[in-house]
């Protein structure tokens, strides 16, 4: 390993508890092939059940040196990675490093087909998962953003505004989805799924039944994803109240008075 990689591994044991092995994978595993633009590509293996602490993790990140600039993606709950842009003693390194819990580590991580190092810890390859209990449900489901986006939606497809129209659609759309995703993740147990399950979308919000180039089928569309998104947080989330007339009311204010305003042109 050469000093860089030393340095954060250093980093990151001393300022993270429970690190159960970390992994280097791609270029830099071979002295040969890297130059100074090659990333350095680190698997950080947590102890099982790891629950992401953003802050803490990107306090051990800021520990290796000082972060010109980072990316960041938040996969599945037990699972965060860094491509970090990191300058230390008058040299850039790119730095790519994910965060999972062992029974990713397991489950997926190991399994794949890819060349790897374990620079740290002890790490067994395809192994019997634990028994761990796991609690995938809407229990911190959160929906007032995704209701606030609707009334937004109708109001910029209203003003002919159908750039932005069309980009919070795409994202009602999204929110619909993630909630088909937590039913999947409920349904068999896990938030990992190698394979999907052919799943679609209601026959009802199907993409192919959204012609932007028309205002009223827009908002039909808007009305029926509204529905299907209400209706399954009615059956998923305790304590929930519908809000699907809310947004159906408006958009029958919305249809009278751009009729209204037709009429006078």
């Amino acid at each position: 390993m050469n000093t860089f990689i030393n340095h954060v591994v250093d980093a990151i044991t001393s300022n993270l508890k429970d690190v159960r092995g970390i992994v280097l994978s791609g270029s830099q595993q071979s002295d040969e092939i890297v130059d100074i633009w090659s990333d350095t590509d680190l698997l950080i293996v947590m102890d099982e059940g790891f629950l992401i602490d953003e802050q803490v993790i990107i306090g051990a990140i800021n520990s290796i040196g000082f972060v010109v600039g980072s990316e960041t993606y938040r996969s599945v709950e037990h699972s965060i990675s860094f491509r970090t842009c990191i300058s230390l003693e008058n040299s850039i390194h790119l730095l790519d490093v994910k965060f999972c819990s062992y029974d990713e580590w397991i489950l997926i991580e190991s399994q794949k087909g890819q060349s790897y190092t374990i620079i740290f810890g002890d790490l067994k390859l395809r192994d019997k998962l634990p028994s761990l209990v796991k609690n995938y449900s809407f229990d911190s489901y959160e929906s007032n953003n995704t209701w606030f986006k609707y009334f937004m939606a109708i109001k910029k497809f209203a003003r002919n505004d159908n750039l932005i129209g069309l980009h919070l659609l795409l994202d009602l759309v999204r929110d619909f989805l993630v909630v088909e995703l937590i039913e999947r993740d409920i349904r068999y147990g896990t938030n990992i799924h190698r394979y999907g399950y052919g799943e679609q979308l209601p026959p009802n919000i199907e993409m192919s039944k959204l012609d932007i180039t028309n205002q009223r089928a827009v908002f039909d569309y808007i009305d029926k994803l509204a529905y299907e998104y209400d209706k399954k947080l009615i059956s998923n989330v305790k304590g929930y109240v519908s809000r699907y007339t809310h947004v159906a009311n408006y958009l029958v204010n919305t249809k009278q008075r751009i009729a209204q305003s037709e009429g006078l042109n």
